[in-house]
């Protein structure tokens, strides 16, 4: 009972997100440039880092990987090959550290600018998305929850509640903090959503099925075949002002801007 007190004291009030979060702006998103990659990957976590894309995969028909794709040819570099080692999800570079959680085995690895390995930490939760802000890391347990988490031992320091439309929002996956927000990927939902990480109110949503139709046949014939194929993948560069977005076995990456619509 003390333990379930303590969650609940580190929750906000949802009075708070029940009654006070305004409409959600509905957004569009305005493709630039698309990517077409040569080796796909089961995508749990995309960052733009060091002028590339850096991307973690899963081990769902394929293996997990940590990869690095060149945003000008497409060509995808793996960096780390784990196999069926362990399921690779959420991925984020802060303090010159990179930082991968896995799905259900509660590893945390952590990785210098040269991708050697440092001590990993513990995940007490599964592990699905990972960003970060100016001091904590932030993930994502599938849940309706978000974990402001220390960068040094992975201990939580806060926790979120995201509600949309008043009710809680599940399924939160892949995550960036992008100006103050975090963006993130619903699983098995076309919408990505904007949060505020003070009051978890969504306050933007943004359908991506119009990625969908922007494939040629057989690009869509191959995200069609299964049901995991959904988006998961937003990165942002703050050189360029740029998203890419993509999906898990998707073989394009679609760079661009988000415009709000009354």
């Amino acid at each position: 009972m003390r333990a379930l007190l303590i969650v609940l004291f580190l929750l906000p009030s949802a009075a708070w997100s029940a009654d006070k979060c305004p409409l959600p702006t509905v957004l569009t998103f305005q493709v630039e440039k698309e990517i077409r990659r040569d080796m796909v990957g089961f995508t749990e976590g995309l960052e733009i880092h060091d002028g590339a894309i850096y991307e973690s995969t899963g081990d769902f028909f394929g293996e997990s990987r940590i990869n690095r794709i060149d945003p000008v040819t497409g060509h995808v570099s793996t960096l780390v090959n784990a196999g069926k080692g362990y399921f690779g999800e959420g991925m984020t570079v802060f303090g010159g550290k990179l930082y991968q959680m896995t799905w259900r085995e509660g590893r945390v690895f952590v990785f210098d600018e040269q991708m050697r390995r440092l001590p990993e930490l513990k995940n007490p939760r599964e592990g699905w998305g990972l960003t970060h802000d100016d001091t904590h890391l932030i993930a994502s347990d599938g849940s309706s929850r978000l974990f402001f988490l220390s960068p040094n031992d992975f201990s939580t320091k806060r926790v979120l509640r995201v509600t949309k439309y008043g009710h809680y929002l599940e399924n939160i996956n892949e995550l960036e903090f992008v100006d103050g927000a975090i963006w993130a990927n619903v699983f098995e939902d076309w919408n990505l959503v904007k949060i505020s990480p003070v009051t978890g109110c969504v306050e933007a949503t943004a359908d991506l099925r119009p990625l969908r139709a922007r494939m040629n046949k057989a690009d869509q014939k191959a995200i069609d075949s299964d049901e995991n194929f959904v988006p998961n993948g937003v990165a942002y560069d703050p050189g360029s002002g740029l998203f890419t977005l993509t999906g898990k076995y998707w073989p394009l990456l679609f760079s661009g801007r988000f415009s709000g619509v009354n």
